[in-house]
């Protein structure tokens, strides 16, 4: 009999210990505050003019704009994945210049590093204090410099007929860049 006792209240208290997991785990997520990212994106992407898509701007700032408040915060966010791409991207075309070579290749990639040298060490910068202190409309300035950036260093590839082996990487900071001028753009 004792077996028995043990059994039934197995069978009640298991499934009474999920039920509160999940009735804790509920109370956790209504409590967080909405997450502005979703209309930020849809808004973004309108005001963007087709330079990036609602998808990007999601894929972007999900997860990364975690505390994000307004469409400002989300500018923020946007300036700084567009610092850490040309920081990266500024690092990229450093090691393919060392890796050696010359010609066209080369002369294509210093005009790049050059480009992305202005952008990590004097755009960006600007940009984010800018952006931080919500002053949009100087932000949207600084970040306009930024995305001509990238455009003309893919230029410089074509102009030489050559490939570019910082097209990805370009792309992206083209985005980012039109990402933070768009959310800059709709900010109150």
């Amino acid at each position: 009999m004792a077996a028995s006792s043990f059994t039934n209240r197995n069978s009640i208290i298991i499934p009474l210990v999920g039920l509160l997991c999940v009735l804790f785990a509920a109370s956790d997520v209504a409590s967080e505050p909405p997450s502005v990212v979703p209309s930020g994106c849809k808004f973004a992407a309108a005001a963007g003019g087709g330079t990036f898509t609602e998808h990007f701007c999601l894929s972007a700032l999900t997860g990364h704009s975690v505390g994000a408040a307004d469409y400002g915060d989300l500018a923020l966010f946007a300036v700084e994945l567009a610092t850490a791409n040309a920081t990266a991207t500024e690092a990229k075309i450093d090691a393919l210049l060392a890796g050696g070579g010359g010609g066209a290749l080369a002369d294509g990639l210093r005009a790049c590093r050059s480009l992305y040298d202005a952008v990590v060490h004097v755009y960006q910068p600007e940009c984010h204090a800018a952006v931080e202190k919500r002053r949009f409309v100087d932000g949207k300035l600084c970040l306009r410099r930024t995305a001509r950036a990238p455009v003309e260093c893919e230029r410089g590839f074509e102009q030489r007929g050559v490939p570019s082996p910082v097209a990805a990487e370009d792309d992206d900071l083209a985005k980012l860049a039109n990402l933070a001028i768009a959310l800059s753009a709709i900010t109150r």
